[in-house]
């Protein structure tokens, strides 16, 4: 073969290589963009209690059914312009903009994570740097677990809107995700493990997976968790705030009085700002001075968990100390609710259930041995579930106690769990304590916005703390080189995280 004919073949398959990245991002792109649609039918019927599958979408203002063009996602609304094809009544921007948000979250996902490292390295764009290790094994071989990151992907987004909206998480959501990884994990374990398990990663599964005594814990306190909740159902144990909706419904007035124009007032902004920095800047300073202690004396894992406890009941106090000013329309009832800590004793009998049966658990299963891998993936995502919702329902109940106050909400603590059951331990741990950090960003945000405004055009909200965790999970996830980097710095020694 001469040399031109060389060059055309060379030529010839960066064309292949470049068609088909660009085919693969345009199909992830699409798919992206009608989970996104299902998303704002999600946000928008699941709250009101209506089934998302029936019936087919239809204009919400004149009812009429909408044609498959109309649905079409992203393109609908623009070929549209952003109007009813039936009635001409506008259609809120915010569904193109959701599709168009989760399309291009799943195509950096799978440019980072799957795409030909070759090709884009052509236009200076290296995706190994961010890559996680057991993606390298491909789309081929990693496509059940492609599937369980973008359903969480999925389920985050729909999280953050709802919540943003209602205050209120539907739980339905994290069940369904924690179900999904549940059987995910151990069942592509099991196919991995039958083929050589990873064979590009220095990590077992794609979570830290966890041995015997860990594995028992978490059944154990699985099973306690289950006894505990069917002892509610059946009155034997009492369900905490059984009587609040009684005392929303005769502590909110039918009619809500129009907010006051200084809400919208520097103090008023800036006492949001500080008291995200108050609920922040402790637990930083925890987390330090345990990284400090830990090097000192030689157990840093222990010492930034308890340090990081303390600066989280540190700010929690601290910003209690801000007042928070008069009751408005985006302060959510529960907040008011003064029966907080009776509430909270409640809680800490239901748990002591699975708590006692993980303690057994935990000593039954003290044996030597690797379990098979499929195990100690089910365990590792079992684990994380349990670790995942117990530090937000620790930090719930703590919290309360202390100020009298809701300090967590019980939907923050089942989209924790859920997240842990996708992601292992580590990662939501990590994701709780930069949260944080969201807060402090919105409420910045929020105040710079409020500052341009004119006309007397209200500040954005206040956001519930899901939307945060949300937010901070998912840059966990996509930034794991440089939360890495950051705790390697910290630890003063390698971290390499699954």
């Amino acid at each position: 073969m001469t040399t031109p004919d060389l060059c055309t073949l060379a030529i010839s398959l960066n064309t292949l290589r470049w068609m088909n990245l660009i085919v693969s991002i345009f199909f992830v792109f699409c798919f992206g963009g009608i989970c996104g649609s299902f998303i704002n039918v999600i946000v928008y019927r699941l709250p009101l209690g209506l089934s998302v599958v029936r019936p087919p979408s239809a204009c919400p203002k004149c009812s009429t059914k909408l044609a498959w063009r109309d649905n079409f996602p992203v393109f609908g609304w623009i070929l549209l312009r952003g109007k009813c094809r039936y009635c001409k009544n506008p259609i809120s921007a915010e569904y193109p903009i959701v599709e168009f948000i989760v399309a291009m979250l799943f195509v950096v996902t799978y440019t980072l994570w799957f795409a030909d490292a070759h090709t884009l390295r052509g236009i200076g764009l290296d995706p190994t740097l961010w890559r996680p290790e057991w993606a390298r094994d491909g789309i081929a071989r990693m496509w059940p677990i492609a599937i369980l990151f973008a359903s969480l992907f999925f389920s985050l987004v729909a999280i953050t809107l709802i919540d943003a909206k209602t205050f209120h998480i539907p739980l339905v959501i994290p069940w369904m995700l924690a179900g999904f990884a549940l059987l995910v994990h151990p069942l592509s374990a099991w196919w991995i493990g039958s083929q050589g398990g990873l064979r590009r990663s220095p990590h077992d599964w794609v979570i830290p997976v966890v041995g015997w005594p860990l594995i028992g814990l978490s059944i154990g306190a699985a099973v306690g968790l289950a006894i505990a909740t069917q002892l509610v159902r059946m009155n034997v144990l009492p369900r905490s705030f059984s009587d609040y909706d009684e005392w929303e419904r005769a502590n909110t007035p039918d009619v809500p009085e129009q907010k006051p124009e200084s809400t919208d007032e520097p103090s008023e902004r800036g006492s949001a700002v500080l008291r995200a920095l108050f609920f922040a800047g402790p637990i930083v300073a925890g987390l330090f001075a345990g990284v400090a202690l830990g090097l000192r004396f030689g157990s840093t894992n222990a010492f930034v968990a308890f340090g990081a406890g303390i600066g989280m009941l540190v700010g929690l106090l601290l910003r209690s100390l801000v007042p928070d000013g008069e009751r408005n329309d985006s302060d959510p009832a529960w907040i008011f609710y003064p029966h907080a800590r009776r509430e909270m004793c409640k809680e800490t009998l239901f748990l002591l259930i699975p708590i006692a049966l993980g303690v057994a658990g935990y000593f039954a299963l003290q044996r030597s041995g690797t379990p098979p891998l499929w195990l100690a993936a089910f365990g590792g995502s079992l684990f994380g579930l349990i670790v995942g919702g117990g530090t937000i329902w620790a930090i719930r109940i703590g919290g309360s106690l202390a100020f009298g106050k809701e300090a967590m909400g019980a939907g923050d603590v089942h989209l924790m769990a859920g997240v842990g059951a996708v992601l292992g331990w580590i990662d939501p741990t990590i994701a709780f304590f930069v949260a944080p950090f969201m807060g402090i960003s919105w409420a910045i945000g929020a105040q710079v916005v409020s500052m341009l405004k004119k006309n007397g055009e209200s500040a954005p909200k206040a956001l519930p703390y899901g939307p945060h965790l949300a937010i901070a999970t998912v840059l966990v996830v996509l930034a794991k080189p440089a939360v890495e980097a950051g705790l390697s710095l910290i630890m003063q020694k390698t971290i390499n995280l699954p």
